[in-house]
């Protein structure tokens, strides 16, 4: 017995359900290359990027190294510039040492007044007022060529009380016994003079600050009894009655420490 014969309207059916397939099948075949090839670029980036990365790796590892050396060498060089520091500070403090050795038969003094202004004065003259001067002080016994040398230094300026014209006048003895007699009789002279212990710059300055901070101190502490002078053989010291205490000093460190009660 045959199959009836199909409808037109069922032939349609199954064409329409064919292409329906072969367009799923389709779809799938591109949505399954299109992943493949997705994934294999997706791939092909992460490669590549896990490249870079280990070669940023690798270069971070190369920089930490460097920068590790180089650590180690700023330190190095800080330790041989605080070396270098230290030894400067203490040639420094060598030299003035020496420098002011070398001033041990100087002396300077204040209030000699100006002759003749924008004259130039012979050194003659001043060593002549300055060998009247130790007459002055009972120095009797002094030879005649016991000084060296005379000249004025630093600026000019006015005499307390006259307003004379001076100039400080820096003398060098020939022997240091004679410097140290009229230092110490220099109480003899007339008000109007002073007399000075001639020190370097250095320790000039060191002198100025420690009187400075005693004097800062004396606000706010009991030191009236601390004061700073400099001795004839050119040192600094710093005495506190007191305390019947006392201390040379080479720094302003000294000072701190010598009012740190």
């Amino acid at each position: 017995m045959s199959s009836p014969p199909r409808t037109r309207s069922a032939s349609k059916h199954e064409d329409i359900d064919d292409l329906s397939q072969k367009f799923e099948e389709l779809k799938l075949g591109i949505i399954s290359e299109l992943k493949s090839e997705i994934s294999t670029e997706i791939n092909k980036l992460i490669s590549s990027q896990q490249e870079l990365i280990n070669k940023l790796s690798f270069s971070v590892v190369q920089h930490e190294s460097t920068i590790a050396v180089l650590q180690n060498s700023v330190e190095q060089l800080k330790k041989e510039n605080e070396s270098l520091k230290s030894s400067a500070t203490k040639f420094g403090k060598e030299i003035n040492q020496i420098n002011q050795y070398s001033r041990r038969q100087s002396l300077r003094i204040q209030g000699i007044e100006i002759q003749k202004e924008n004259e130039r004065e012979e050194p003659e003259t001043l060593v002549n007022m300055v060998q009247k001067m130790m007459l002055d002080v009972g120095m009797d016994d002094a030879p005649i060529h016991i000084i060296d040398r005379a000249h004025r230094i630093g600026p000019i300026y006015e005499r307390f009380g006259d307003k004379k014209k001076c100039q400080t006048v820096l003398v060098k003895f020939t022997n240091f016994s004679y410097r140290t007699r009229f230092y110490r009789k220099r109480s003899k002279l007339d008000k109007k003079y002073k007399v000075r212990i001639d020190l370097t710059k250095e320790n000039y300055g060191l002198f100025k600050e420690a009187i400075t901070i005693i004097n800062s101190k004396s606000l706010s502490k009991k030191v009236n009894d601390v004061y700073v002078f400099v001795d004839i053989n050119c040192r600094i010291k710093i005495v506190d009655t007191s305390r019947e205490e006392e201390q040379f000093v080479e720094s302003i460190d000294d000072v701190k420490n010598f009012l740190a009660y």
